[in-house]
């Protein structure tokens, strides 16, 4: 493959193996996988993607990633990161590509290593391109991977997921043999073709500046210092110039040309066309007119413009990542139809089964709010909620509701949210999964608003992604909780108010309060009120020991009022920490006489001879807590954790 680029770098094992390093840490989401057959007339041209993506060409092509070209003879596979522009332009007749898209999050755990080599290194935003060695291979990966992902079942989610990685490892194998060049993306350049582009839409510089994986301080310094203005300036200055053209080519109002411009104040349209020129918009446009008709000015030649001129030319069926998730979830409008009509006629779904051998308390959680609904008419209008970020008009009853994190919270409530962004993706195994099987999965621990404006909610909740907050607020009534910084009791009744839902939530409260009461009950009548009990993740990678900020931590310690070990309330809760990673040379002063693992301990953790002499092992008084549960701090994962974390304590003591 033939390249012509200007600035390369030659890719080293050790760049390989860390960036692989990341790769195993970080956490992967598969977006979607497209499937086209272009000709010369069909050329993608400057695209900008909408997340890091692979790209697989087969046939005579030119390839441009930003100001990359590559010239394929037959086969070609590509990366470029998010916001990377890609032009594919076929050199014969027709032309096969396949474009898979992908997201990669920051995991749970070890996220000081994720972010250390993240700091060095970023594969998902890295450009190169090469002439695959095993064609054939990537070929039949894809097709495979396009038709099972497209089937939509989470069966063929998870196929699709694991092909993928044996992709990317492929991928890897073919830069281990050191013949290929990782490109080094000029991103001052991609963001000013950005804004090119699409100055006219409502742009974010934080935003942008997470698009291109760069620090906003050293990028508004950067985009400085190659072009003598900051982004914003320069932003500023790309729309003025749109808005005087169309004063000079159009009859369009005012307003009409702010929005297309992307100047959605008018009278800030007004005073920027009066600095730059020295009139008002109307004087500008009338001595314009008058110049040409008097003869003063030669008449202008035409200018080529026209109102898409500065959209994208690609011609993908689908364009940017509003319309890559409505293909992703083409195959559930139905269910989002179900779910808003289960949330009209107030339906409820399947009991949540928890594995507890108490019973199933959390079932009453679940569907105790059966019992308090009644037959009067919905209220309508809106009401104004007071939240940490200010007051907020929301609908007085909100039907469209999408929610992350506090997912629990909303469905024991009563209401089944429209979309939900899953922390982690072993939701099937969440205390609430059987309620949310009619909600849209966003799939992603950060909610983006091109994503959610699709979707048309009416109200957003927001726990987790504080940073998305002004972007989501200008898409619907956002409502802030303060992850972690709220009581259960505190933080259930203020999204009750929000959802209109306050005598359900006072019922969902009684019910947690009686299963509290009960668990303590049985512990003190086995005899451990007094012991200490510690909850963690214990791996080769670390030991991460929970505080009482942790969800497993909150309920054991603050809502069970089980006893912390004096070690890990010095260590760990004193210094308002959620996690403590402790090496196992000096794991044993912060294990109690109990302890539950967050998920499996590793083979060669249990085979080592210093976990072997902690006492609580030794008497076999270990035992364990499925992640899934542990993720989520809402009411129903709580009540959840409530009777797992009563059953590993009393079954440990037998």
């Amino acid at each position: 493959m033939d390249r012509q680029d200007q600035a390369q770098l030659h890719v080293t094992q050790k760049e390989i193996q860390a960036s692989l390093q990341i790769w195993n840490l970080a956490v992967i989401s598969l977006l979607d996988i497209r499937h086209n057959l272009i000709t010369q007339e069909e050329a993608v041209r400057s695209y900008f993607l909408p997340a890091s993506a692979f790209v697989f060409t087969s046939g005579m092509a030119a390839v441009s990633l930003g100001d990359t070209r590559f010239h394929s003879e037959r086969f070609g596979l590509f990366h470029g990161g998010k916001g990377a522009s890609l032009s594919i332009y076929p050199l014969s007749h027709w032309l096969e590509y396949y474009l898979v898209f992908y997201k990669a999050r920051e995991p749970v755990f070890n996220r000081l290593e994720f972010c250390r080599l993240m700091e060095k290194r970023n594969p998902f935003q890295q450009q190169y391109g090469f002439s695959p060695s095993n064609p054939l291979f990537f070929a039949d990966q894809l097709k495979r991977l396009y038709e099972r992902f497209n089937g939509m079942t989470a069966l063929d989610l998870f196929y699709g997921k694991g092909v993928f990685y044996q992709f990317v490892s492929e991928v890897y194998s073919e830069l281990e043999k050191g013949n290929v060049q990782v490109l080094k993306p000029d991103t001052i350049l991609v963001a000013v073709r950005y804004l090119e582009e699409h100055y006219g839409e409502d742009i974010s510089i934080q935003e942008l500046c997470q698009m291109l994986g760069i620090s906003y301080s050293h990028f508004h310094r950067s985009f400085k210092q190659k072009t003598g203005s900051s982004p914003q300036e320069y932003l500023i200055q790309r729309r003025l110039d749109a808005a005087l053209i169309l004063l000079e080519t159009t009859s369009a109002s005012l307003r009409e040309i702010g929005i297309r411009c992307g100047l959605l104040d008018e009278q800030g349209l007004y005073r920027l066309v009066k600095k730059k020129t020295g009139m008002s918009p109307s004087a500008y446009r009338e001595n314009l007119y008058t110049g040409m008709r008097d003869g003063v000015l030669q008449k202008k030649s035409s200018f080529s413009y026209n109102e898409g001129g500065l959209v994208s030319l690609d011609q993908l069926k689908e364009k940017g990542a509003i319309e890559m998730f409505k293909k992703i979830r083409s195959k559930a409008v139905i269910a989002a139809a179900s779910s808003l009509m289960l949330m009209m006629t107030a339906c409820s779904g399947a009991p949540v089964n928890t594995g507890s051998t108490t019973g199933s308390p959390t079932t009453a959680v679940a569907n105790q709010t059966e019992e308090t609904k009644g037959e009067q008419p919905l209220e309508e209008g809106t009401r104004t909620i007071q939240t940490v970020m200010g007051d907020v008009e929301v609908p007085a009853n909100p039907k469209r509701v999408v929610v992350d994190y506090v997912i629990g919270d909303v469905v024991a409530l009563g209401v089944t949210p429209l979309a939900v962004a899953k922390a982690e993706e072993g939701g099937s195994r969440t205390a609430f999964a059987d309620k949310i099987t009619e909600s849209l999965n966003i799939n992603s621990w950060d909610m983006e608003a091109e994503e959610i404006m699709a979707l048309e909610p009416d109200l957003i909740i927001l726990s987790f992604s504080k940073n998305s907050y002004e972007d989501l607020s200008k898409v619907a009534p956002t409502i802030y909780v303060p992850y972690g910084e709220m009581t259960t009791h505190d933080r259930v009744r203020f999204i009750g108010d929000v959802l209109n839902k306050q005598e359900e939530a006072e019922t969902v409260l009684n019910n947690y309060n009686d299963k509290l009461s009960k668990a303590k009950e049985s512990i003190k009548d086995a005899g451990l009120s007094e012991a200490t009990v510690t909850i963690g993740q214990f791996s080769d990678e670390g030991n991460y020991i929970a505080g009482a900020k942790h969800a497993a931590g909150v309920v054991a310690y603050h809502e069970m009022g089980l006893k912390v070990p004096q070690k890990i309330q010095t260590e760990i809760i004193d210094k308002d920490q959620y996690w403590g990673n402790i090496s196992l040379e000096v794991l044993e002063p912060f294990c109690g006489d109990y302890m539950i693992s967050l998920g499996e301990v590793s083979n060669s953790l249990q085979s080592s001879p210093v976990w072997k002499s902690i006492p609580a092992i030794q008497k076999g008084r270990l035992g364990s807590l499925d992640t899934s549960i542990t993720w989520y701090t809402d009411i129903m994962s709580s009540s959840a954790l409530v009777d797992l974390i009563t059953d590993n304590l009393l079954e440990a003591d037998k």
